[in-house]
């Protein structure tokens, strides 16, 4: 596709043209050593990383950073809690900007376009609940019969006490049209119950997988759906323990242990391989291979360790963007944030993606 020629040969222009070590790289960690296995090459990647450093006209920082291919031409970024505002030329933010909670921006090349709701002067989010005081933070999606079909999930104020100030309340599917975003439906697909189906969606021999993840004690466990055919509106099935497709997810099978919130299955050849981060934050990305895409997924390599990670300085919710990448190349994306609030309006460099490129991590194949 052109688009992706266009990127490709750009990344790895300025991959070559501005490789350095990740050690050199400008972060606030000074006590960062690289920490990946010894076969692996991780270089940060210049030119998205200069593409989301952005300074107005819409989008200046977010986070979730799942992508989707529209077309030869575009791509669609889908983010979760989102700032719209200016940044200064110093990076920080004024404090009374405010988030909204999920944004899409179609990038044509080097040119971007924010899909929000309310007004450039008082912005919403793009999707919102039916639900009066709820909102959507973003899964992933896919393109259907010219539609886009995403999942959402649902939050707002847990009913009890839970120690945090929100709570996940369901999963909905929303179809939009293309190419005007338009909402065709919004069907909720569950209550929720613990399991984000729809973190992730990978289709493999007329299946589509539809992946989440599930909170248990101190980790999170793979769970996984499917769906006959690329329509994800049709009726789940779901693997349960007794390791048959079972219409409900109450007896549903843990395939991993250890996941994060938001992670990617990716095939080469006749390999599939799950890249996560750990539950816990940590800074450290992690690949590891399975035969199926229901695994079971061993041989774990570490991939990268976030330089930025430090401190409050937190890096979360690491993805593969496919469409950027090649066979034995990864173009990932994790997000910065900081666990007081203050730092992402002093330094908008706190609040946004980055990428990196890997390879090595399929050579023992």
């Amino acid at each position: 596709m052109k688009f992706k020629q266009f990127i490709l040969i750009f990344s790895i222009f300025t991959v070559v043209c501005c490789k350095k070590n990740v050690s050199e790289k400008t972060v606030k960690n000074t006590n960062f050593k690289p920490c990946w296995d010894a076969h692996i090459e991780a270089i940060p990647n210049m030119y998205f990383d200069s593409l989301f450093t952005r300074y107005k006209n819409g989008w200046t920082g977010g986070d979730a950073t799942d992508s989707i291919v529209l077309n030869d031409s575009t791509n669609i970024w889908i983010f979760g809690d989102t700032f719209l505002g200016e940044v200064d030329e110093n990076r920080s933010r004024n404090s009374t900007e405010i988030l909204i909670n999920n944004t899409f921006v179609l990038q044509t090349k080097n040119t971007f376009k924010t899909l929000h709701g309310g007004t450039l002067e008082k912005p919403e989010a793009f999707l919102k609940p039916p639900e009066p005081n709820w909102w959507y933070w973003p899964g992933h999606g896919q393109i259907h019969n010219n539609t886009l079909q995403i999942m959402m999930f649902a939050l707002g104020k847990p009913d009890e006490d839970i120690g945090i100030g929100f709570e996940y309340k369901a999963v909905d599917l929303i179809t939009l049209s293309l190419p005007d975003f338009k909402v065709i439906s919004t069907e909720r697909r569950m209550p929720f119950q613990g399991i984000n189906y729809g973190a992730f969606l990978l289709f493999e021999n007329g299946y589509t997988y539809i992946y989440g993840a599930k909170r248990e004690a101190t980790a999170k466990y793979l769970h996984v759906a499917r769906v006959k055919g690329n329509d994800i509106s049709q009726p789940w099935e779901y693997l349960s323990k007794e390791n048959i497709w079972a219409e409900t997810f109450v007896n549903s099978k843990p395939l991993f242990e250890s996941v994060a919130e938001q992670f990617s299955i990716l095939k080469r050849n006749d390999d599939f391989y799950l890249m996560t981060q750990n539950y816990d934050l940590d800074p450290e990305l992690f690949i590891y291979n399975g035969k199926s895409p229901l695994g079971p997924f061993k041989t774990k390599q570490t991939l990268y360790c976030t330089p930025e990670t430090n401190g409050d300085i937190i890096t979360y919710n690491a993805f593969v963007h496919e469409q950027f990448s090649t066979k034995n190349n990864l173009l990932i994306s994790y997000n910065i944030n900081s666990l007081k609030f203050e730092d992402i309006f002093s330094d908008a460099d706190n609040y946004r993606p980055r990428f990196i490129n890997v390879t090595g991590w399929n050579k023992t194949k």
